[in-house]
Order: structure tokens, then sequence, then C-alpha cells
């Protein structure tokens, strides 16, 4: 994992093949860059990427909104949870109902927040023990925006 601010010609040279966008940084070299709970933006659910130097990546998922099941977490939390885990780099992903963890077979294995039912979401990191063997379809193919219903799961 690499983050900053780069131009795509950087992205090129640096032979990035997948990005996402995301923020705030969370670790930065080894150290967290959220001071204390008051950085964090509140409770929230949470989802967040984080390597280790060895070059594990690590995502952190917690449900939250819930009182009596689990209320959240700050990015002050996730970040002591990334550091606890040994992450060199770590940054927040989009949270809140968008905090969706799936299994191979298609089961939702957390409570996601959102009240009005599973949501529609257009992005995901798919994590395979052996990616080398893996050849995934592009569902997107053939489709045009238009024929994409974000109601429907």
């Amino acid at each position: 994992m690499i983050a900053g601010n780069y131009t795509l010609n950087e992205l090129k040279d640096l032979n990035i093949q997948e990005a996402v966008t995301f923020q705030p940084r969370i670790i930065v070299n080894g150290k967290g860059q959220i001071k204390s709970q008051k950085e964090g933006w509140g409770i929230a659910p949470r989802t967040a990427m984080g390597q280790r130097e060895d070059g594990a990546i690590l995502f952190v998922v917690i449900d939250g909104r819930q009182p009596g099941y689990s209320i959240g977490a700050s990015l002050y939390d996730v970040q002591q949870i990334m550091l606890d885990h040994g992450a060199v780099i770590a940054a927040n992903l989009d949270g809140g109902s968008s905090t969706v963890l799936v299994t191979k077979g298609g089961e939702i294995v957390n409570k996601p927040s959102s009240e009005y039912g599973e949501r529609y979401l257009p992005t995901a990191f798919l994590v395979f023990e052996h990616p080398e063997q893996v050849d995934i379809a592009n569902i997107w193919e053939g489709l045009r925006p238009q024929d994409i219903d974000p109601g429907k799961k």
C-alpha cells in the first residue's frame, strides 16, 4: 500500500494497477495520525484498511449505530486496533451503512446499520488466500449506468 497525493503519471511510474480513494490516513510510517478521541469524527460504524511491514493486508469492520449491540468506534479506536495488529499504514474507508462484510457464499456476517435494509454497494475488496488461482468475471461488462437499479441487491 502507498498513500499520498500522486499525479496519474507518478502512479504509472510506480506501476500501480489498483487504487482507491479514502480519507483520512490514520497511520503513516507506523505512527498514528489521530491524536485523541476528540479527533475521531465521532462514534460510527467503521471500515478501515491497513498493511503490516511484512506486506499482510488488514481490514477492520466495526458495526455501529445499534445501541445494545454495537455503538461503533471512533477513528482513534480503529487506529489503535490497527496499531495493535502491527499496521504501519492504514486509512479509513467508507463506513456507516457501507460497512458490510460478506463471505464467499454471499452471507453477510456483520450487522449493517442501514435502517432501510441491505444497501446496494458498487465496490468491494475481494480477499483470496491464493489470488493467482482465481478468475473473476467482470460483472459490469456490457452494463450501462442507466441499466443499474440501485434499489436492487
